[in-house]
C-alpha cells in the first residue's frame, strides 16, 4: 500500500463544534494528515530523539540536555552523528522550564541554533514542547497547586506553543505534551517528580487532576498553533504527534488485586481520552469519582480531537505490570513482548489504525540491539496486519542518565548507555538501526484495520 491509498477514518460526530475550528471538517483534517504522509518515504521514516527532560526530582531541577553529553558543548556534533547514520527525523524540543521565563518572556538562543543546524543538515524536527518539566514561576502565586496540579498551567503552555510556532515557521510537527500519562503518574501518583504526590492505589484524585491539566494543555496548545497558521496565512496546516507510553497491567490469578489492576488500566487512558475527546462510560465514572467535574468532562468531549493527529507509540521493557499477591513485577527484555497487542488496543480505542508512528523504544544496554531488532519485526507485523505504522524510533541519540531508575534514587544520576552513541562513539544498536532504516518497513497491507467503514473495536 502506498501513502496515497490510505483511507482515514472520520472522527465521531459531536454535538457542537470545537472552539476555533467551525469552518473545518473531518475531511479537511484527513487531507491534512494525508498530504503530510505522502511526503514521507514509502518504507517509513526512522527517527531518534535528544533527551531534554527537565522535571524536578527530589527538589532538584534536572537538566537532561546537559547531563547526557552536554548539548550546549556537543550539540552540532550530536546532530552530525545523527545525520551520518542516515536519520533525517528528530524528536527534540527546548527544555520548557529554561525557555519560558515568565508570561510573554522567552529565551530562544539555544533553540535558534538548533533549528538552524537541523535545517543545514537536512533534519526534520518533530518539536517536543513539554517533556515532563514545568517552570517554577507557573505556580509561584499558588504554592498549594504546584506543577501539574496548577489549573493556570495549560493557558501558559498554549502561549508558549504559539510563541514557538510564530518564531519558527519551518516547523510543522508538534508534540504539545510528551507522554501525559507518565507525566501525571510519576508526578501525582508515584510521587517521584515535580509535585511529588504519592497516593495509595485507592486514591487517584491528584493523578486525575494532573492528567486532566496535561490534556487541557494539549488541546489549548493545538488550538494556539492552528491560530498561528490562520493569522499568518501559512500554507498547509500543522500536524500533531501525540505520543504516550503504551502500558497494561495484569493480575496474577489468586492475587486478589483485580480492582487495583482495573483502575490502572483505566488510568493509562485518562490523558488521551480527554485530549482526544473519546467518550467511554467506565472511564467517565472513574474520573468523576476521582474529582473531575461533569462540566469539565463534557468540555473535553467537545474540545478534544484526533483530527490532525498522529498517535505516537512509546514502548519499553517494563510497560507490562504484573500484580502478584505481594509485589508488582515488570516485564524485562527477555519477556514475551506485548507491543503488538498494545498497539492494537490503543489504536482501536481511538480509531487511529491509520495514523500511527512508533516514536520511542530502547532497552537494557546489553540487550539494546536485540530489542531494536525485535521492535522492528513487530512493527513490520503490524503493517502486514493493516495498521499504518508510518515509522520507527529509537530513543535517543546519546547515553542517557538516570533512566534505569526514573531519575530517582541512588542511580538517578548514573549513566544508562542505551542510545545510538556513547560520548560520540556509535554503539552496536546504531549499526542495527542504520541497517533497518536502509531496509525500511514492509508495505502496509490492505486490511479491515484501515477501512473507513470498519467500526473501531
Amino acid at each position: 500500500m502506498t501513502f496515497a491509498q490510505v483511507t482515514f477514518r472520520s472522527s465521531p460526530a459531536r454535538a457542537e463544534p470545537r472552539p476555533g475550528l467551525e469552518h473545518h471538517t473531518a475531511q479537511h483534517w484527513r487531507d491534512v494528515i494525508l498530504n503530510k504522509l505522502r511526503r514521507l518515504p514509502g518504507k517509513g521514516i526512522f527517527l531518534t530523539g535528544i533527551e531534554a527532560s527537565d522535571p524536578v526530582v527530589g527538589g532538584i531541577r534536572r537538566n537532561q540536555l546537559r547531563e547526557a553529553r552536554d548539548f550546549t558543548l556537543y550539540g552540532r556534533e550530536r546532530l552530525e552523528n545523527i545525520r551520518a547514520l542516515g536519520i533525517r527525523w528528530l524528536r527534540f524540543g527546548p527544555p520548557y522550564s529554561q525557555v519560558h521565563l515568565g508570561p510573554g518572556s522567552y529565551d530562544w538562543e539555544l533553540w535558534d541554533t538548533v533549528v538552524q543546524n537541523c535545517a543545514e543538515l537536512g533534519i526534520h524536527i518533530l518539536a517536543d514542547l513539554v517533556h515532563f518539566g514545568l517552570p517554577d514561576w507557573l505556580h509561584a502565586d499558588t504554592p498549594h497547586q504546584p506543577y501539574w496540579q496548577n489549573p493556570s498551567m495549560p493557558s501558559h503552555v498554549a502561549a508558549y506553543a504559539a510563541a514557538l510556532a510564530r518564531r519558527y515557521p519551518s516547523l510543522r510537527y508538534f508534540t504539545p505534551i510528551n507522554e501525559p500519562f507518565v507525566t501525571a503518574w510519576f508526578s501525582a501518583r508515584l510521587g517521584l517528580w515535580n509535585e511529588q504526590i504519592a497516593r495509595p492505589w485507592t486514591d487517584d484524585r491528584a493523578f486525575v487532576c494532573a492528567a486532566a491539566n496535561a490534556a487541557r494543555a494539549c488541546i489549548l496548545a493545538r488550538q494556539a498553533i492552528r491560530r498561528v497558521w490562520q493569522t499568518q496565512n501559512r500554507p498547509g496546516s500543522p500536524v500533531f504527534l501525540q505520543n504516550e507510553s503504551f502500558e497494561t497491567a495484569i493480575a496474577v490469578p489468586g492475587a486478589k488485586r483485580e480492582e487495583e489492576v482495573r483502575r490502572f488500566n483505566l488510568a493509562r487512558f485518562v490523558a488521551l481520552d480527554l485530549a482526544f475527546g473519546h467518550r467511554d462510560s467506565e472511564l467517565h465514572d472513574y474520573v468523576l469519582g476521582e474529582g473531575l467535574s461533569a462540566e469539565a468532562y463534557e468540555w473535553f468531549m467537545r474540545a478534544g480531537s484526533t483530527d490532525d493527529t498522529l498517535l505516537g507509540i512509546d514502548h519499553y521493557p517494563g510497560c507490562v505490570h504484573t500484580y502478584g499477591a505481594d509485589e508488582i513485577t515488570h516485564d524485562g527484555p527477555s519477556s514475551a513482548s506485548q507491543l503488538v497487542p498494545l498497539v492494537v488496543t490503543y489504536a482501536q480505542r481511538y480509531a487511529m489504525q491509520d495514523r500511527l508512528l512508533h516514536t520511542e523504544s530502547n532497552g537494557l544496554p546489553n540487550c539494546a540491539a536485540a530489542i531494536c531488532e525485535r521492535t522492528y519485526h513487530e512493527l513490520a507485523m503490524l503493517r502486514r496486519m493493516g495498521y499504518a505504522v508510518w515509522g520507527m524510533g529509537w530513543y535517543g541519540d546519546e547515553v542517557q542518565v538516570g533512566w534505569q531508575s526514573q531519575l530517582s534514587g541512588p542511580d538517578g544520576h548514573a549513566e544508562y548507555p542505551v542510545g545510538l552513541f556513547r560520548h560520540g562513539q556509535p554503539q552496536p544498536v546504531a549499526g542495527v538501526f542504520r541497517r533497518l532504516a536502509r531496509r525500511g518497513l514492509p508495505p502496509i497491507a490492505t486490511a479491515p484495520a484501515l477501512r473507513s467503514d470498519t467500526a473501531a473495536a
